[in-house]
């Protein structure tokens, strides 16, 4: 099957380029099944085939939605890969979609060019994967740049609940930014796509994960879901089944994307 190896991450740190999250490169290594888990971000993707010095082939666009349960995507080897991951809230108002739409789901072909437009025809333009990344790039940060920004209260409670890891609750988020509850749930729903309970499990389903496998102490299970805001380790493996259709203590390889950890 294909290993976390075969995937490649820079993170966008530019401050004006706020509502991009990271670049990502993934080129399948063998024939298999590719298990994605979810991370609540959308994603601009160009799938394609071809060597760095042969010209792409067979070249697909897809927007992905927010998800909050894995997929297992289907590559052989030699599938190709690139991507920007938007901010949490922010890629609906850069691609031009409601991401709730776009919930556990995605669109390719026919309905990403009538997304993007133009934007679409700058990507199947691309001849090298050189140029392909170049011109991803390029269309991601011009619609970055151009998208309406989040009101401030709503992009602080998005960071908050993140730099929480999603164990805030949304009383104690809505204190912190000073809107009410009712409010506040429907401003995140409508920009995450997903309700606050979704992302918040999906934040802590990720923060648990990287506790127990990171290099540095690992925690142990029960630990884990002290640590990672559960009630008790049966609700941790619970969560675990739903989001990555796996228990704690049988975790297969996985990336894990590149979230902040504390």
């Amino acid at each position: 099957m294909p290993w976390p190896s075969d995937y490649l991450e820079h993170t966008e740190s530019s401050a004006p380029l706020s509502a991009l999250e990271a670049e990502w490169r993934f080129t399948a290594s063998s024939d298999g099944v590719h298990v994605v888990l979810p991370d609540g971000r959308m994603d601009l993707i160009v799938a394609f085939r071809g060597e760095d010095d042969r010209p792409v082939e067979d070249l697909q666009l897809m927007i992905v939605g927010p998800a909050q349960r894995w997929s297992d995507v289907t590559v052989m080897r030699g599938d190709r890969f690139f991507g920007v991951r938007f901010r949490p809230g922010r890629g609906g108002a850069c691609l031009g979609v409601e991401a709730a739409l776009l919930r556990d789901a995605g669109i390719v072909g026919r309905e990403v060019h009538n997304v993007l437009g133009s934007d679409a025809e700058a990507l199947r333009s691309a001849t090298t994967p050189a140029e392909l990344a170049v011109a991803l790039r390029g269309v991601a940060r011009c619609r970055a740049a151009s998208a309406d920004e989040l009101p401030p209260p709503v992009k602080r409670a998005i960071e908050l609940v993140g730099a929480g890891g999603g164990r805030l609750s949304l009383g104690e988020v809505a204190a912190a930014v000073d809107i009410p509850q009712r409010s506040l749930r429907r401003h995140l729903s409508q920009a995450l796509g997903l309700t606050f309970k979704a992302y918040s499990s999906v934040l802590r389903f990720q923060r648990t994960m990287r506790l127990l496998t990171r290099d540095s102490h690992p925690l142990s299970l029960a630990e884990a879901a002290l640590e990672g805001g559960y009630s008790d380790q049966a609700h941790m493996t619970r969560e675990f089944r739903r989001h990555g259709g796996f228990t704690p203590g049988a975790r297969p390889p996985l990336v894990l994307i590149g979230m902040a950890f504390d």
